[in-house]
């Protein structure tokens, strides 16, 4: 945990022993009343939280605000469900990237029963963004968004380029607001979605000489995408592009498709 991370509406509450940053305040960082340490508030600020009471049942925090945390990076991502035990560390890991969205889709070859878990219906995402955002030192949280279909979410994603929000019932599921994403708009004609497929005819991420931002990359569930979505995804703009020769795991595929991007447009 590289920042503490705090909500707006948390402040002046103390926190209870039973929250895994009251144990990380005491147990690991061991600090005492009076003490200070890094912090960030959901409203994108980043300061220090000072130690104003601390008890066996509880500990008092104010925070002093100092700046703006950097806005998240222009950089979304689509993917077919993953398994459900999976999801959380693809949100933390994705979340400590930076990028502005992560998108979930079900898919033709996904599993429907992976839609419809526990973690995926309570949206129990919360925790994971905010376990990536401490570690990133950077307090804005990505939105989530998840659909019952992939066109649903290819209407999403171009109602996002015209800088329209989301109607009520667009989404299966409700989504998590964010500050700071960058409002960049790609000019007609650049290459800015991109969706990941295994094929050795596909041309590969690196042979791409320029990417532009707002970036949208899509990623398959575990089975890939089938050719039917391929077209319904190149009908909307997206290039078709391979990682290479080797078949890559859904959370390493995102992973590595996020990173390599973020290298390329100079932000990694």
């Amino acid at each position: 945990m590289n920042i503490l991370y705090l909500k707006e509406e948390e402040l002046g509450i103390p926190l209870h022993r039973s929250d895994a940053r009251y144990k990380h305040i005491t147990r690991v960082l061991k600090k005492k009343e009076g003490d200070s340490l890094a912090a960030g508030c959901s409203n994108g600020s980043l300061g220090s939280a000072t130690i104003e009471r601390l008890d066996k049942d509880s500990v008092l925090l104010s925070f002093t605000p100092v700046s703006e945390a950097p806005a998240l990076y222009p950089v979304n991502l689509l993917m077919g469900f993953p398994r459900p035990i999976q999801a959380g560390r693809i949100l933390k890991d994705l979340t400590s990237l930076g990028l502005s969205r992560i998108w979930f889709t079900l898919s033709e070859l996904g599993e429907k029963s992976y839609a419809e878990s526990t973690f995926f219906r309570t949206r129990d995402f919360e925790s994971h963004l905010i376990e990536g955002a401490m570690q990133a030192g950077n307090p804005r949280l990505p939105q989530v968004e998840c659909f019952w279909s992939l066109s649903r979410a290819c209407e999403a994603i171009d109602a996002t380029q015209r800088g329209a929000t989301l109607h009520d019932g667009d989404a299966a599921l409700g989504a998590l607001d964010r500050r700071g994403v960058s409002n960049q708009r790609a000019m007609p004609g650049e290459t800015n979605r991109l969706v990941f497929h295994p094929g050795e005819k596909l041309s590969k991420l690196a042979d791409f000489v320029q990417l532009d931002t707002p970036l949208w990359l899509a990623i398959g569930s575990e089975r890939g995408w089938t050719d039917a979505e391929l077209d319904v995804l190149r009908s909307r703009g997206f290039t078709a592009c391979s990682l290479g020769q080797r078949i890559l795991k859904t959370e390493t595929a995102a992973l590595a498709a996020a990173s390599i991007v973020l290298a390329r447009i100079g932000l990694l």
